[in-house]
């Protein structure tokens, strides 16, 4: 083959970064996945170019215009690289077209998906590889043929990879930018949290959207913090009928009574203000994603205008933050703030080779940094002490089933509708747990302390899998570890981030 690699290059960093600017979401999207053509990250780009436009347009692309702007960025890139094989050129054209036909089309009426969040949320779980669903699984194999089939293509051609279409990805050589442990004691907190990344990503995560290390040091909400004053929920809900909307209706009240919005800073020149623009809870409100930082202070979500996260977009800025994958062979990527609760249910079901499931074991229960999650709502342990669920007052296995929430003794991070919708806070569980009343959450917590009872008195190992609840806990094995996403506004907390 004869042209000049680096004229290639050249060419192309120019097509993406001096034009990028005049290029409609199809043409850059697409525009991303040929340029990958030859490269390691090929699929990983593909999926990247999925996410781009899905979270940026709020909308599905459409196939043929997609098709379209593929068959012409391939004949540009066949001309540049000098590639004759004609036949070649129409059969990868003809398989990229079928990749992102499974993508774009099949994807969506197999799961019924009738949003584009819940497309993206889909195109989330195809990369991960989830096979909680018979489409899933479906999908998954003709993804994988079809990958398999597109690279193989590619090499015949020998497509030069543009060193442009790798260059925002993480070196696999770089040292991960945190301590790469998990362990400590069991059923003790480690002398330090950063010791444990996905705690240390959950309390990055507190600082930074309030701009303020002294979050991290007030007391945990519990039963006897008032509820915060000057936030209204209005009579409409969000159209999934459940989660109800908010707004902030008086400022001052909300800088009185909200004890995080109390210490919160952003002041001083270069940070956000939150006193002044709080956030508070709102059901659906995601960070927003961009030249990959996450940006907890301009709403992205399906929320209302205030500024704020729910539950499952606190967590999985947690772990973006901490610099964990989920899955082995798929990088640390800050769209992965995407997913919903349910997805922290079962590690093995949602493709997260990264966690597992926890067991109970006669000397060991709950540790932080463990995350708990039902169909509605996820939560992360953030300190325990040396009896977490009181096992230690009962005299035996016989009274594992009425275990009281009063015995527990341990905190958790979220972000929820509490004390009038108080968003991202630390809580102590016994306080959460029954202000939450009877429902999903003690279910779940009521269940993993009877297993870790069970487990102390038959001095047994007990797996708590559960379809409707599940504890997953990080690996923190070395192909498991990434660099970190970082945080919007972060480097007005620089001197507590951990």
């Amino acid at each position: 083959m004869n042209f000049n690699i680096r004229s290639v290059i050249l060419i192309l960093s120019l097509l993406t970064s001096g034009c990028m600017n005049g290029l409609t979401a199809v043409e850059s999207s697409s525009l991303k996945a040929t340029q990958a053509l030859g490269c390691a990250n090929f699929k990983s780009q593909v999926f990247d170019s999925m996410y781009d436009y899905l979270d940026n347009q709020k909308d599905s692309p459409n196939l043929d215009e997609f098709t379209l702007n593929l068959n012409k960025q391939i004949d540009t890139l066949a001309k540049i690289q000098n590639i004759q094989d004609t036949k070649n050129i129409e059969n990868i054209k003809i398989e990229l077209s079928a990749l992102y036909k499974t993508l774009i089309e099949k994807s969506k009426n197999l799961k019924q998906v009738t949003t584009a969040r819940k497309h993206l949320e889909t195109i989330i779980e195809l990369e991960m590889q989830d096979i909680s669903t018979a489409e899933n699984i479906l999908l998954n194999n003709e993804l994988g043929k079809q990958f398999a089939q597109v690279m193989a293509t590619a090499k015949s051609l020998e497509v030069q990879c543009s060193q442009n279409s790798e260059q925002n990805e993480p070196d696999p050589a770089t040292p991960p930018t945190r301590p790469p442990t998990n362990s400590y004691p069991d059923n003790s907190q480690p002398s330090s949290v950063s010791k444990i990344r996905v705690l240390a990503g959950s309390h990055n995560v507190i600082a930074t959207a309030y701009q303020s290390c002294q979050s991290l040091e007030i007391p945990e909400v519990s039963a006897s913090t008032s509820n915060i004053m000057g936030i209204t929920r209005l009579s409409q809900n969000h159209p999934d009928g459940i989660g109800g909307k908010r707004i902030i209706s008086d400022l001052k009240q909300v800088q009185n009574t909200h004890p995080y919005i109390k210490v919160a800073g952003g002041s001083q020149q270069g940070c956000f203000n939150v006193r002044n623009n709080p956030l508070i809870y709102d059901y659906g409100g995601e960070p927003s994603v961009s030249n990959n930082t996450i940006n907890f202070f301009k709403d992205s979500g399906t929320g209302t205008s205030v500024l704020g996260v729910d539950c499952s977009a606190y967590i999985s800025a947690a772990v973006a933050n901490a610099g964990l994958k989920y899955n082995p062979s798929v990088e640390n990527k800050p769209i992965f703030i995407r997913q919903n609760s349910s997805k922290f249910i079962n590690a093995k079901k949602s493709g997260f080779k990264c966690f597992q499931n926890i067991t109970m074991t006669p000397t060991s229960s709950i540790k932080p940094g463990d995350i708990v999650a039902v169909r509605g709502h996820v939560v992360m342990i953030d300190t325990i002490n040396s009896d977490p669920f009181g096992l230690k007052k009962l005299k035996s296995a016989s009274e594992c089933g009425s275990i009281k929430i009063d015995q527990f003794d341990f905190t958790i991070s979220q972000s929820s509708p509490n004390k009038n919708g108080i968003g991202i806070n630390k809580f102590i569980a016994k306080d959460y747990l029954k202000e939450e009343g009877p429902g999903k959450m003690q279910t779940a917590f009521l269940g993993l302390a009877k297993s870790a009872c069970e487990s102390y008195f038959k001095q047994i190992n007990i797996a708590s899998p559960s379809t409707e609840y599940g504890a997953i806990r990080h690996l923190g094995s070395p192909e498991c570890l990434s660099n970190t996403i970082p945080l919007a506004n972060q480097s007005c907390v620089s001197q507590c981030l951990q």
